[in-house]
């Protein structure tokens, strides 16, 4: 299963000032490039009310990757951005409330200006009737909070398609997209990555983004061949060398994969199960050191001869 908040946590922190142009130009011309920095904060610790349970204590409100914070410095002052991924609705407070919750919290550890913004990319998430958090009585307003919401699901992906910006490449396809446009965006996905001229780490976070939300039927893939045919040599050709890399690449990463359950599953069967510590050592290894082990753990007999093979391997 994708881990979607991953992928758009991952996105942010590689592209974080073009998100900030993509959506709000004006702010994006006052960051100082060179003062962005990512704090690793996820949220309060408080109850959840999850639908037909009780709440259990200390539960953390969000996952660990649903929220992202920035601190830049803004016309020579410090100030923050904090993103939150809203993917979905397993829970009945209301989204405006939890917003609050964890700004407060924020406030309170960082005690700087924060700028709150909710990144909603699934038309199942809890919708939003309003962009802030009030508490009123009869005689008096006693809070007002606002922050600002970005429906993906909501946006039309046209209005994306000048942009030339990697961020407008990876979220063109959580947008309103419509069943038959399906394989159009993706052929403007790519025109567009291709154009950007990124290195190839930027390239793979966007591709794997764009493959994530955008899987096409075998039927669909034909209408992106037809829509490719229509484009200039120099962009088809780009283009098809990207989706060649790409599909090796991920033909070789499941490869590996397996490659690395089998070794698993035989060490298991040859000296019991492992402990977290050597399973995650063994999950590091590169592919050379994989096969290496297959043939190696014939002749283990106890966790110690494993834990010897992987010390003489990293020494």
């Amino acid at each position: 299963m994708v881990d979607r908040d991953r992928l758009f946590r991952d996105l942010l922190k590689i592209f974080f000032l073009e998100f900030v142009d993509l959506f709000f130009p004006k702010i994006a011309v006052a960051i100082d490039p060179n003062s962005i920095r990512f704090l690793e904060d996820q949220g309060p610790q408080i109850p959840v009310e999850r639908r037909g349970q009780q709440p259990p204590i200390q539960q953390l409100s969000t996952s660990p990757n649903s929220n992202i914070l920035v601190q830049v410095r803004m016309r020579g002052k410090d100030a923050c951005f904090w993103v939150h991924l809203e993917n979905s609705s397993d829970t009945d407070i209301k989204l405006e409330r939890r917003v609050f919750h964890t700004f407060a919290h924020l406030d309170a550890k960082y005690n700087l200006p924060i700028y709150p913004i909710i990144l909603q990319s699934l038309a199942s998430s809890q919708p939003l009737d309003t962009s802030g958090y009030r508490v009123e009585f009869v005689d008096r307003r006693v809070l007002e909070f606002s922050f600002v919401a970005i429906q993906l699901h909501r946006l039309n992906w046209r209005d994306f398609l000048q942009r030339r910006n990697p961020v407008a490449a990876a979220l063109m396809p959580t947008m309103d997209v419509q069943t038959v446009d399906r394989p159009v965006v993706k052929a403007e996905c790519l025109r567009l990555l291709t154009n950007l001229r990124l290195d190839a780490k930027h390239v793979k976070v966007i591709s794997q983004f764009i493959d994530a939300f955008l899987t096409l039927s075998d039927a669909e893939e034909q209408v992106l061949q037809t829509e490719m045919e229509r484009m200039g040599m120099l962009e088809r050709e780009r283009i098809t060398n990207l989706l060649t890399s790409s599909k090796q690449e991920d033909q070789e990463q499941g490869a590996q994969r397996e490659a690395l359950t089998l070794v698993l599953r035989l060490l298991n069967r040859r000296i019991g199960s492992l402990n977290p510590d050597l399973e995650t050592q063994v999950n590091c290894l590169p592919v050379s050191q994989v096969e290496d082990l297959g043939e190696a753990l014939l002749d283990f007999k106890t966790e110690e001869d494993l834990k010897n093979w992987l010390r003489d391997k990293t020494s």
